[in-house]
């Protein structure tokens, strides 16, 4: 019952545009290049008034347009690690930031990476009018990237006067303040031939950290229900990072006599406690273990202990505190237009866009596990040497991990510094037909400024000199927690900037008008030519490219990287047709036909088709079905195509996020019942014949790289719609201004560019359903090897591949309702999305892994089957107030072999907005509204993307109060 009542959208629906004097006014809609005397569209078109934008109090138009059902949200305010330099992306029914295209006035915005992606926090809220946004294919009118569709940003182009605006919000714990200000103004010039709009703003988001808020304050993880932890079922318990501030000696394969004789000395029965290769130094220099998950597995820990937070099961780190739960934020802006009318019916124009803005990331001290210790190394405490001496080759180097918190916070300082010229001219050509020509140039800077780092090569240096580097910076004892001198840390400290940037030049030129007269109207066309030029430059800091003699990164901290130099330029045709079929008929007062097709010339991919086919019907006036399949492509970004391959490793253990060898004797596919044909290839692999009996990998370090490919095709989309729009054509006061909408969808998705990871393709190779004749030759074999000596893997390439596909579907219903009550106006506004399938179509041979109703695992990858807007609002004279209801469908946890159910949401907001429009304060008005009125704190989620949760679907600062104010004068 509670679905049937969202019949709707938080939109206006298309509707007739007039001009002044009555007559229908020619309008070009988003999703096609010919001018209508309507709004329609045979396309599913959402449009989002500015009253969306200014009834929040977020600074970024990416918080109101992720809060639409169509969108999955991705990187947000909210996302810190992973993050995306602070940039604010749109995702387009999931399908990824690169595949939905983001457009400002109808032209292409300037990417902020090598990706393509568009930051959206460029566009200041101020400015917007409004936004229209396109479920899929859109590629035969605007290109490369609109598999998903398209996000119109139409900004105000016609203002008269001058106009403040200001806003401030925080939060109801008295942080996360957001404030705003900004002034715009415009006039006419040459007796209105001649036309300027100026803004320029200014926009302040404060920092918000995990530990001010119960539910991440600290790091946690799922273990079992009842596991007397937290959560709904108790199954949640402290499980931060297993990089500890003590050293832990790693991989430390001890005899078993030892181990049990050293914890004997502890007084621990030998053999009661688990055998363990991972331990911890305690600060009298003996040894506990730091836990393989099991109760009580953590043994000997001699520090403190937190009596809520320790975990006897891992031993692990609390890195939450240090980690932004809102990013902070600031940004400067501004925008200018003008126009000027020539004579004959020509008209010169330009624009121009600016921002200034900076954007934190920060995270926990830098931790490491790649540090090697001589075992000469003074600080190396009698407990752990009776180990090392026990095992087969006792003067091996020991491996540590540790985490140096000695050096601070890692921080990421983000500056942008962000433009965008347009200048064309429009016009006629002859009576009817008109044409269109610009140049378009944008330049996207980036500095990132990083602090935290450390070097493994001054950390080597200190572990391997004779006194452990005592005479080069003091006391350097990493197995001990507080014993590096504050010398020693400075020593080993980095900092360094890596600076990038992102130029894009469109030429443009494009005519429409009408081609022959049919019986049931004229024939209508459009054509174009574009050319296109991206560039994109990556400059790293040299700290952060140096590779060491054991071909892993020199840098500890943030990712290690090196210099990207590339560029791609294409050349497309297009044409439009739209075509009358029927007309002024009994049952058919209009049948119209639009076809659409553009071939573009990639110097990196050759050529591309992508081509559309829209049918709009109407049988009775108020009643309007509509059509389309269209074929939309998507070029690879100069980031996929050229970015370097980078040393990269994983865990050979599953439980830590890795992955466990199948060749290892107790693995799934050694111990399962393709056994022997497992062995089998593991040899021919290179797996020695006297190991592979007992093989288990000594390292517990999988070391390979990852990076982009040049080999790369564009990806394909195919999208079909089909829906209904339905006007009342009752006069009746209650029923004449209802307006209702239904669009089914689906988008078919194949050779789609995914990156290739180790954690499938290994697998994959002793799967038989992906390599059935278990062959070495197989395709997923290919891409990793292992050493001949010990039989470990090896050298795997993690790289970006045309790998698989995806198919996407479900439904919008979109409602629109306002009628006359009492002395004022009701309105109800409301969009619900229904997501039938979200399938990923792997290689061949394995399953179909369906997404609806999952949530966790990864950013953009929540997937509720509902998801739904329903806004009640009362207009009585100079005052409106409303409420809107945001619904979020129940889901499962992301994890497969858990079935871990999460509740429904439901958030409520109240505003109010109230004008002045005579006397000492016309102009001004007034808006105020609270946000996530019931204050709900966002669910536990065992596949938490970060803070225990998924930041960019749920809530998770909590009530919000808001206020703003525009003066007009």
């Amino acid at each position: 019952m509670a679905r049937a009542l969202f019949l709707a959208a938080l939109i206006v629906l298309p509707g007739v545009a007039r001009a002044q004097d009555g007559t229908l006014e020619e309008i070009v809609v988003t999703g096609s290049r010919i001018a209508r005397p309507d709004f329609e569209s045979a396309s599913p078109i959402v449009s989002i008034t500015q009253e969306a934008f200014e009834r929040t109090g977020s600074t970024s138009v990416e918080t109101t347009l992720n809060r639409m059902p169509q969108l999955v949200p991705t990187f947000t305010s909210t996302s810190n690690n992973p993050a995306n330099g602070g940039q604010g992306n749109l995702n387009l029914r999931g399908l990824g930031p690169v595949s939905t295209l983001v457009l400002l006035d109808g032209r292409r915005l300037i990417p902020a990476n090598g990706t393509g992606v568009v930051d959206v926090n460029v566009i200041p809220a101020a400015l917007v009018e409004s936004v229209e946004i396109i479920t899929g294919g859109a590629s035969a009118v605007y290109g490369s990237d609109a598999i998903a569709g398209v996000v119109n940003f139409k900004l105000k182009d016609d203002f008269q006067g001058l106009q403040f605006d200001g806003g401030w919000a925080v939060t109801d714990q008295g942080d996360g303040e957001e404030y705003s200000a900004g002034i715009t103004g415009g006039f006419d010039f040459a007796g209105g031939r001649g036309r300027v709009l100026g803004y320029a703003g200014y926009s302040n988001r404060e920092a918000i950290t995990y530990d001010e808020r119960d539910f991440s304050s600290y790091s946690l993880a799922y273990f079992e229900p009842g596991a007397g932890g937290f959560g709904p079922d108790g199954g949640f318990l402290p499980s931060g990072s297993t990089f500890v501030l003590e050293g832990r000696p790693s991989a430390l394969i001890a005899s078993r006599p030892a181990f049990d004789a050293l914890f004997e000395r502890y007084g621990f029965a030998a053999g009661t406690v688990p055998y363990q290769t991972f331990f911890g130094v305690n600060q009298d220099g003996s040894l506990f273990t730091t836990g393989n998950r099991s109760p009580g597995s953590v043994v000997n820990f001699r520090g403190e202990r937190d009596p809520l937070l320790f975990n006897d099961r891992i031993y692990t780190y609390n890195f939450a505190p240090w980690n932004y739960l809102q990013l902070p934020l600031e940004r400067v802006s501004a925008f200018a237009a003008g126009s000027f009318e020539l004579d004959a019916g020509h008209e010169l124009y330009a624009r121009a866009l600016y921002a200034d803005y900076s954007a934190d990331q920060a995270l926990a001290p830098p931790p490491s596990n790649q540090i090697f210790v001589p075992v000469s190394n003074p600080y190396i405490s009698d407990d752990l040497r009776f180990l090392l001496d026990s095992r087969t080759s006792p003067a091996a180097d020991l491996r540590i991990s540790k985490r140096f918190s000695e050096l601070g916070a890692r921080v990421a300082s983000n500056q942008y510094d962000v433009y965008q010229l347009t200048a064309g001219m429009s016009g006629s050509i002859s009576d009817r037909w008109t044409y269109d020509a610009y140049v378009q140039h944008g330049d996207n800077d980036q500095a990132e400024s990083q602090d935290g780092n450390a070097l493994r090569s001054r950390i080597n240096e200190l572990t391997y000199a004779p006194d452990g580097g005592q005479s080069i910076c003091g006391e350097f004892n990493i197995f001990l927690i507080g014993h590096i001198s504050p010398d020693c840390a400075q020593f080993i400290s980095a900092s360094g900037t890596n600076r990038s940037g992102y130029q894009q030049t469109v030429i443009e030129a494009s005519a429409a008008g009408p081609g022959m007269a049919l019986p049931a109207g004229e024939l209508r066309l459009a054509v174009g030519v574009m050319h296109k030029r991206d560039e994109f430059f990556y400059h790293a800091d040299p700290i952060a490219s140096v590779i060491l003699d054991d071909g892993q990164p020199d840098i500890v901290g943030f990712n290690a990287t090196d210099d990207i130099d590339g560029s791609d330029h294409n050349t497309d045709f297009y044409l439009e047709a739209l075509v009358p079929l029927l007309a002024d008929l009994r049952g058919a007062e209009r049948l119209e036909l639009v076809l659409g097709y553009r071939y573009s010339e990639y110097d990196s991919a050759g050529g591309a088709d992508a081509w559309k086919a829209e049918l709009l019907y109407q049988p009775v006036a108020p009643l309007r079905v509509r059509a389309s399949l269209q074929r939309a492509v998507r070029a690879p970004s100069v980031f996929e195509l050229y970015s370097p391959r980078l040393p990269a490793g994983y865990s050979s253990r599953s439980e830590f996020g890795g992955i466990t060898d199948p060749c290892e004797a107790g693995s799934a596919e050694r111990t399962g019942p393709d056994a022997k044909q497992v062995e089998a290839l593991c040899a021919a692999q290179g797996v020695p014949p006297d190991l592979l009996p007992d093989f288990v990998d000594q390292d517990f370090t999988h070391l390979g790289v990852a990076g982009g490919n040049p080999e790369l095709e564009p990806e394909t989309g195919d999208t079909l719609t089909v829906g209904f729009a339905w006007t009342s054509p009752s006069s009746h006061p209650l029923w004449s201004g209802m307006q209702i909408a239904v669009d089914w969808y689906r988008i078919e998705v194949e050779d789609a560019i995914e990156q290739l990871n180790a954690p499938d393709y290994i697998p994959w190779c002793f799967d038989p359903r992906a390599n059935p004749g278990f062959e070495p030759s197989n395709r997923w074999c290919g891409f990793f090897s292992r050493d001949a000596l010990t039989g470990e893997i090896v050298d795997f390439t993690d790289i970006l591949y045309n790998i698989d596909g995806r198919e996407v579907s479900g439904a919008d219903l979109q409602f629109d309702w306002n009628f006359a009550a009492g002395p004022g106006e009701v309105g109800f506004n409301a969009l619900v999305s229904w997501m039938d399938t979200f399938n990923v179509l792997p290689p061949p041979g394995l399953p179909e892994d369906e997404n609806v109703g999952l949530v966790g695992g990864l950013i953009g990858g929540s997937f509720p089957e509902w998801k739904a807007n329903l806004q009640a609002r009362y207009q009585w004279a100079a005052m409106t107030a409303g409420v809107q209801w945001r619904y979020v469908d129940s889901m499962r946890d992301a994890n497969p072999d858990l079935d871990y159910p999460i509740s429904s949401y439901d958030y409520f907001d109240l505003f109010a907005t109230y004008v002045f429009d005579a006397g000492a304060l016309d102009g001004l008005t007034l808006r105020a509204g609270i946000e996530n009125l019931t204050d709900e704190e966002p669910p536990l989620l065992p596949s938490q993307v970060q803070a225990n949760t998924d930041p960019s679907q749920y809530d998770v600062l909590g009530r919000r109060y808001y206020f703003n104010v525009s003066y007009r004068f």
